[in-house]
This record gives C-alpha cells, structure tokens and sequence, in this order.
C-alpha cells in the first residue's frame, strides 16, 4: 500500500485507526475485463500520486493476466475478482448466477475490509459490481467513470449509487439516475504523450525516411484487421512502413524490412504513436484517447457485435466532428486507398488531428483525481 498525506477521520467500517497508519486516506480502484478500464485508471492514479504523495491506491481487476501485469507494472497493489457474466438468453446458468455473484460479493467485502478504503474510483466492467455495491453498503464513497459513448450494463447499475458519474464523451442517453454527472474527458498516462521518434526508429529499425501506418486492434488484437494487413500487404509496403500490433496469440512470422510486429501493447507504445504518420484503429474509447492525445490522423475500424455497440458510436460521433475517417469492418478492401488517399492530402490529415484532440480533454486524469481528493 502506498503512503498517504492529509489525515482525515476513518470511515465507521475501518477498524484500525488512521492514527497508527502511514497512509491518511486509501483510494480503492476497480476495473476490468480489458486493458481499455485499466489504462485510464492508471492514468488516475498517476495523477493522484502526483497532487497527493502520500495517497494510498490499490487496485482490483479481473482475473486476465495482462491486466494484472499492467498494474503491478505501475508499482501498485492489485487483487483480482472473479465475477460471473451474466446469462443471455434461457438458460440454467441462471439458476447458478445468484450463487455465483452472491460469491463474488463476499469476496469483494473481504477485500474492502483488507484495505480499509475511503472511497472507490470505478471503471467500470463486472468486477466492479460487487466492489461498488459493498461498498455502498458500507457508506464508502464511490466515482465513477464512462469512457464510451454510451453506458454499459455495470455502469448503469453503478451510477445510481456513485456521488459522482463522470463521463469521457457526452452521452446521449438520460443520466437522472445519477447524482451528479461531469463531463471530464477520458484519462490517459502521462508517458503517451512523451514518445519520442528517434527511439520509435531505433524499436523498430525503420530509418524514418518513409511514411509509417501504425495499425493495432486494441489490448485484444483484431483478427480482421490481421486479416486486412496481409490481404494488403504488398500494397502497403509500397505505400510506407508498417507497425503492426497484432494482439497476443496473433503474431504471424513475417520478415519485411519495412514490417514491424508485436503481439502485447507495452509502455514503448508511446515512441511508436510519435513516430506513425497515421494510425489505423479500433474504437475503444482509451485507444482514441491516446490517438488524440498523440494528434495523429486516424483510420478508425470499429468492432460490430460487442455489448452497446459502443465502438460504432463512438467512432460516428468522432467521425461528426471531423476528428477520424470511419471505415466499417465490410469495407476493409477500401484500407490501401483510404490511406493512399490521405497520403496525399496533408490538409486532411491536419485537419483529422486537429479535430480528434480538440475533442480530447488533456486534463481529464487530473480532474477525476481532484474530484476523487475532494470526497477524502
């Protein structure tokens, strides 16, 4: 557990007095299910560092390795929550769901009571339903944040008992079950922003003297965008060099001097946004974040089929203010010619980044931290 710096009264539930600890207020913060709940909430949690020394931050996640690795990475505490999905359709696991979740409860209350938190920062994903919801019971104060463009199940659920929902896109469905709603921008880490180009050349071994497409499907891989790279491979590499994150479980052998591959997406990724002259994505709402936070144009391929159909709203919203070029998953033939087409419009391609971080909030991680420091 981290140090913390202001000493505040314990909450009723703690049964060790504040005046016997190192840390002043601990902030517990869930979220999991993909990278996507994870990466901001680091960024918060970098952010809160930086305005309070001495906060203590734990986190729970999912039980995906990767999640995991990416905290404990970022040197903080983590627990992982099994939490059952719940069933679609008829079926017995219905009748196994109550049990299930009613298991993960008592875990998470556990887990409350181990750390003693002060409040909870949630970003959502099923394992913050159990945390959230003893939590509430407890009287322990909860935020929330919604990278999307529209608002899942867990987050639903959650933001009738957050004392704050804080949203990264606006939303156009009706919050008034929420207390209180701030439209704060999606968090990204700090190192994101400080890539640099000559260490992108040196991972990669490209001499920076062409173009450079980067092309990544996300903390999971996109088979279909996999699938496009190759179908198109030589038209591409006639066009620039290729930086391709392919996802774990996806790398292809394939040797190219002007290919570059990598299944995982690690801390480096920042060296390689800088040295990308476009970016050709999904639209999880962290990756245009990050994409917007770096000002690079962007192809963006939304997923069809997830929960809310998120990444299609989220790619027609950004793609109504000018800020992307939307290419549905039907229209993959079309990738060479879309990006040779922006290739030859420099305007465009200024215009695109311009537009993508004019709707970034670069603040958002320092305004959630306050709010979550306010509440201390």
């Amino acid at each position: 557990m981290f140090a913390g710096a202001c000493v505040l009264p314990a909450h009723p539930h703690s049964s060790a007095s504040l005046a016997s600890s190192m840390t002043a207020f601990t902030i517990l913060v869930c979220g999991g299910g993909s990278l996507g709940h994870v990466t901001p909430a680091l960024a918060v949690a970098e952010a809160l560092q930086k305005r309070e020394a001495r906060c203590g931050i734990e986190f729970v996640c999912s039980e995906r390795r990767n999640e995991r690795l990416a905290i404990e990475a970022c040197g903080f505490p983590v627990r992982s929550l099994s939490v059952p999905h719940l069933p679609s359709g008829i079926t017995f696991q219905w009748l196994v769901f109550p049990f299930s979740f009613a298991l993960s409860c008592l875990s998470a209350l556990r887990i409350i009571r181990a750390v003693h938190p002060n409040s909870i920062f949630s970003k959502g994903g099923a394992v913050s339903v159990p945390i959230c919801l003893m939590a509430s019971a407890l009287g322990i104060p909860i935020i929330l944040h919604e990278s999307d463009s529209t608002m899942g199940r867990a987050n639903r659920l959650i933001a009738r008992i957050a004392i704050v929902t804080c949203l990264g896109l606006p939303i156009d469905e009706t919050l008034h079950r929420a207390r209180r709603v701030v439209v704060t921008g999606n968090p990204v880490r700090s190192i994101i922003a400080r890539g640099s180009k000559d260490a992108g050349k040196r991972i990669t071994g490209f001499s920076g003297r062409r173009p450079v497409f980067m092309i990544l499907g996300g903390s999971q891989g996109s088979l279909a965008l996999n699938q496009a790279v190759f179908t198109h491979i030589d038209a591409l590499l006639e066009m620039a060099d290729i930086i391709h994150l392919t996802g774990e479980g996806k790398q292809r052998t394939y040797q190219h001097a002007h290919y570059f591959s990598r299944e995982a997406v690690g801390d480096d990724i920042a060296h390689l946004y800088a040295l990308a002259d476009i970016i050709v994505s999904r639209a999880g709402a962290g990756t245009l974040s990050e994409i917007a936070s770096v000002r690079k144009p962007a192809v963006i391929v939304p997923l069809t089929g997830v929960a809310r159909d998120h990444q299609r709203q989220n790619a027609e919203l950004l793609a109504a203010m000018g800020g992307i070029v939307l290419l549905r998953q039907e229209e993959l033939s079309r990738l060479p010619s879309v990006l040779s087409s922006l290739m030859q419009d420099p305007e465009k391609r200024q215009s695109l980044s311009a537009a993508l971080a004019a709707a970034q909030k670069p603040d958002a991680a320092e305004r959630i931290a306050q709010l979550l420091l306010d509440v201390q």
